[in-house]
């Protein structure tokens, strides 16, 4: 963002340096196909892929160690012993989680916002709080999935890190290359990386039922992750 003024008054030089660029390249860096107007600037720099991956990172993380640390260190059934019902301990788990990555979203949300003020970027900020959110749920939705195969049983951890990341690595990449290549249009709508366009959020365009898929796979992980917990044998 501090660079954005310098990018803005030269943005006809790198447009035309860029523009040799194969449209699959810049696919996977933009979904606007350009990089340098207002928009193009904060979605390839910010929203489509950085922030997205980094706090898509932490609820990753946070997902497979919530329960996972625990069991790995042999004191879930001390905590299982006390007077506490599986459901009220998975449900406290998972709001200290998302209170967690919701928290670190907004504060990179905000820092953008006031940056944007500051170099005075043409995006109403109201549109960069919403694209902020946006890119939370998404990455909440990451950790949903790790979090979900986490509670299948002692042993999953290693593989709910495996297959959150696949499904967010492969996602972006099929979302991406869609544009370019027609097949892939249809198995990319199986990712949640498929109903978060960031390019149309900022520019107050956006079709918020997308969210739907995105907010109806976190709570389908939720309820598959409480019913899986309420019926394992944590001693085994």
């Amino acid at each position: 963002m501090v660079f954005y003024p310098t990018i803005r008054d030269q943005a006809s030089e790198f447009e035309k340096t860029f523009s040799q660029l194969s449209e699959g390249t810049k696919a996977l860096f933009s979904d606007t196909g350009e990089f340098f107007s207002p928009v193009g600037y904060l979605s390839s720099q910010i929203f489509y892929l950085m922030m997205p991956l980094l706090v898509g990172i932490l609820a990753i993380a946070a997902g497979t160690s919530l329960i996972g640390r625990e069991e790995r260190e042999g004191t879930l059934e001390l905590l299982l012993a006390r007077p506490i019902s599986r459901a009220k301990l998975i449900v406290s788990k998972a709001t200290v989680g998302l209170a967690m990555v919701i928290f670190i979203g907004l504060v990179g949300t905000v820092v953008t916002m006031v940056m944007a003020k500051i170099v005075n970027i043409a995006v109403p900020l109201t549109n960069i709080l919403l694209v902020g959110l946006a890119a939370t749920a998404l990455a909440i939705s990451f950790g949903a999935i790790a979090f979900m195969v986490t509670m299948l049983g002692r042993g999953a951890r290693v593989a709910s890190i495996s297959v959150a990341a696949l499904i967010a690595i492969l996602g972006y990449i099929l979302v991406s290359l869609a544009g370019t290549v027609s097949w892939l249009r249809w198995p990319a709508k199986a990712f949640p990386f498929n109903y978060y366009h960031p390019a149309e959020i900022l520019r107050g365009t956006y079709d918020w039922t997308n969210m739907f898929f995105i907010a109806g796979l976190i709570v389908a992980c939720g309820l598959i992750s409480w019913a899986a917990f309420r019926r394992r044998d944590i001693g085994t």
